[in-house]
């Protein structure tokens, strides 16, 4: 809940923000010729909007002074060679490339299990297992066989014969291999000539073991998987970046990985993958980056940080402090000398730190305004909204007879104040004598403001005759600005004079 302390700064705030606006709106229709200050007129103001955009700004003014006063400050628009870092997190995970599925092509059951427990290091021709195979077994022995048959018919002299035991024995020893029995043991086998009951299967590749599906002594089947083994030399990190940073990424590019279990550390790697969609939740894109993985010290699970260097080209930038972004619309205030700032829409690009890319809209070496850019809008906007009412016909009650008398108003103080106020008309008719038995009143008028959604504000306060043709009396006056003062005259029901002023409220 807001404090009345708290209300009151508030209130004092916007009393001297719109106080300001409304002294330099008073000001440039002086001197525009449109509202003389302190003079009278004939006829009151009648609100008449013109046809302009409801978010339409007006140039402004100010002197040196208000400038300080407020913190009106301007800088350069700068041209130079632009590069955004686009900054996500990710997470590593494994290079698919280098997971390996260690299988078999054959049946059986395994006998010993040297690799018997999940994320141990293998080396490429490690013992994995050894496995009894009732089906590998009697090729084996038909192998044998075949060659004990080519031995025997080696002297034969019937060149068929020789030539038919020979494509046997290939014919078997192929079988064996294309079941992925190694290399040595084929050799053991030809040497020794005696089936080996229990085949040793080795790793293919080396890496970590992060899956096993094997036990000792368990029957397995052809194609079952029983290890599954992770090189990571190399891993992969994939980040998701937004939607809005996709044009700026691509193919190749480098990017650098931070984590936080080694501070200050950097590791750097290269875009090799865009996933071809957009998760529709986050809006974001996910990118694949690969690293070098030397001592493993990237591990799959890890957050990290990625940082991608993305080059924007020479480009015009300004200060993000001087630009006014109301969601449609983008608008800078350029400082054109002398006090004087025009407010020109612009085409925002990236967002670079404390700057802001301009597509178009301005110059290199135009000067902007920025620590201010609020109270030069609203003060703009305020100009605006003046500019759109225009005074309206003379009410046809004031007639002739309102110069019949000679009509003076002052305040106590002067300039009045925000709060109560002394109001004093002095009323005289044609030959200068004054008229002591009117009925006086006073009309404080603040046309309504749509561009800044403030409605019409109105004061009536009836003076009483103190003597000598001189009325007084006390009104309050709720805000500081520009204000319409109408002072009405009337005798016998009848008006016999109307004039009025314009009167700025400090």
């Amino acid at each position: 809940m807001t404090t009345t302390p708290t209300r009151k700064i508030l209130a004092a705030a916007l009393v001297a923000l719109v106080g300001v606006a409304a002294a330099a709106a008073l000001g440039l229709r002086q001197r525009t010729g449109e509202v003389p200050a302190e003079t009278a007129v004939d006829t009151p103001l009648r609100p008449e909007p013109h046809a302009q955009a409801p978010d339409a700004r007006a140039p402004v003014n100010l002197d040196l002074r208000r400038q300080q006063l407020i913190g009106v400050r301007t800088a350069p628009v700068e041209q130079a060679l632009l590069a955004k870092t686009i900054r996500t997190v990710a997470t590593v995970r494994y290079d698919e490339t280098r997971l390996s599925d260690v299988n078999l092509k054959v049946e059986g059951w395994i006998r010993d299990l040297h690799v018997d427990y999940t994320g141990r290091f293998v080396s490429s021709g490690e013992p994995l297992f050894t496995i009894y195979s009732p089906e590998l077994l009697s090729t084996q022995q038909e192998y044998l066989l075949a060659l004990t048959t080519r031995d025997q018919l080696r002297q034969s002299r019937i060149p068929d014969a020789r030539e038919r035991a020979e494509r046997l024995v290939e014919s078997a020893r192929t079988r064996i291999a294309l079941w992925d029995i190694p290399s040595d043991q084929m050799q053991a086998l030809d040497e020794t000539r005696q089936p080996q009951t229990a085949v040793t299967f080795r790793s293919p590749v080396s890496g970590y073991v992060i899956e096993k599906h094997v036990l000792e002594g368990m029957f397995v089947t052809p194609g079952q998987t029983l290890f599954k083994i992770a090189d990571l030399t190399q891993v992969w990190v994939e980040a998701d970046i937004y939607e809005h940073d996709m044009p700026l990424i691509h193919v190749g590019q480098s990017a650098t990985v931070t984590l936080d279990a080694y501070p200050g550390e950097r590791f750097a790697g290269r875009a090799i993958y865009i996933y071809p969609f957009v998760e529709e939740r986050t809006r974001t894109m996910r990118v694949r980056f690969a690293f070098a993985n030397r001592g493993t010290r990237l591990k799959p699970g890890m957050y990290a940080n990625v940082a991608l260097e993305a080059p924007l080209g020479r480009s015009i930038t300004v200060p993000s402090d001087a630009l006014l972004d109301s969601g449609t619309r983008q608008r800078v205030f350029v400082a054109e000398g002398n006090g004087y700032f025009l407010p020109r829409d612009v085409t925002v690009g990236q967002r670079l730190g404390d700057r802001v890319q301009i597509l178009d809209g301005l110059k290199p070496g135009e000067q902007v305004a920025l620590g201010a850019t609020f109270f030069l809008d609203s003060e703009s906007q305020l100009r605006a909204s003046v500019e759109r009412y225009e005074a309206g016909p003379a009410p046809a009650s004031a007639g002739a007879a309102a110069e019949t008398v000679a009509i003076t108003f002052r305040t106590e103080p002067d300039p009045p104040r925000t709060g109560d106020n002394t109001f004093e008309v002095t009323v005289k008719d044609a030959s200068g004598r004054s008229v002591p038995d009117g009925a006086v009143t006073v009309t404080f008028f603040m046309a309504a403001m749509p561009a800044m959604n403030m409605p019409a504000v109105r004061t009536d306060t009836t003076l009483a005759p103190v003597g000598g043709g001189l009325y007084r009396g006390t009104g309050q006056v709720m805000t500081g600005g520009r204000w319409d003062v109408t002072v009405n005259v009337n005798r016998d029901g009848q008006r016999v004079g109307s004039r009025q002023f314009a009167v700025l409220v400090r």
